[in-house]
């Protein structure tokens, strides 16, 4: 038996199976909210309904008809469905014998006929379970859907969540500061800190370690005060603003955060909206 990919679990399952019982039936959940979901979302992104705080911030500030933010969070989940929905395809998809106009016998996978829904995307992966947890990155793949859907939960149910700025330096309770505030005040010993110089004490220490693409995407978000997808990585690593580290024991890439924290800070939150969308065929 070997531990589920997933990096928050360590179950352990059954020979050559990647990923255990319980991640399949969570992510099962996360894909069975997207179509409800992706509905709540463009009611966001029209701003037709009041959310606390829309996530782009930029848009209420100067009024636009449309959240940028929650769009930038549709778009991301969009990407992370249609790149499993093609890994899984190419990896496991029928192919057939062709011949070649050299009279070569080969084979062809089969075009993949799938609309690029969100919906329709997740309803296709909820399809082809087997397909998952018999992948050797299904773990990943996991842990990537179950973050994007989080991310857009938080975009059309909550308000915005107070910055993580660390445990308290006088008696470790973690410390929430309001959004803009420059102090905050902890809990229970009611100590004031200064919100940035917190925040930057705990960017400072995690930049020597190394993580996943998932790992630091779950993370990061906190201290940076930004959202930060595992895909935007993997998209800077292709582009050569990041640097691909030693894999893990289980075979995943790693990167520095304080590469990722550099590049993340230097990249702007708001996504280009005449930007194609990814296709899953």
């Amino acid at each position: 038996m070997i531990p589920c990919s997933s990096p928050p679990c360590s179950n352990p399952t059954d020979l050559d199976v990647y990923v255990c019982g319980l991640c399949l039936g969570r992510l099962d959940g996360d894909l069975a909210d997207v179509a409800d979901l992706a509905e709540e979302l463009d009611t966001t992104i029209a701003r037709q309904t009041r959310t606390g705080m829309p996530v782009g911030s930029r848009n209420a500030e100067v009024g636009l008809p449309y959240n940028d933010g929650a769009a930038e969070v549709g778009r991301d989940l969009r990407s992370v469905l249609s790149t499993w929905v093609r890994e899984l395809w190419e990896t496991h998809g029928p192919r057939r014998v062709v011949i070649t106009a050299a009279n070569v016998r080969t084979t062809e996978l089969d075009p993949l006929d799938l609309d690029d829904t969100l919906a329709e995307m997740a309803a296709w992966l909820r399809r082809h379970p087997s397909w998952i947890e018999y992948h050797p990155a299904g773990g990943e793949l996991v842990d990537e859907i179950a973050d994007a859907v989080e991310r857009v939960r938080r975009a059309v149910d909550l308000p915005p969540a107070r910055t993580y700025c660390g445990p308290c330096p006088d008696c470790g309770t973690d410390l929430y500061a309001r959004p803009d505030r420059e102090l905050v005040r902890c809990r229970e010993c009611e100590a004031r800190h200064e919100v940035e110089a917190r925040r930057a004490a705990l960017l400072d220490a995690a930049r020597g370690h190394l993580g996943t693409a998932a790992e630091i995407a779950r993370a990061l978000p906190r201290l940076l005060g930004r959202e930060l997808s595992a895909n935007s990585l993997r998209t800077w690593a292709r582009t050569g603003k990041l640097t691909r580290r030693p894999p893990d024991a289980q075979g995943r890439t790693r990167y520095l955060v304080g590469e990722v924290i550099d590049v993340a800070l230097a990249t702007p939150t708001r996504s280009r909206v005449t930007r194609a969308e990814p296709s899953c065929a």
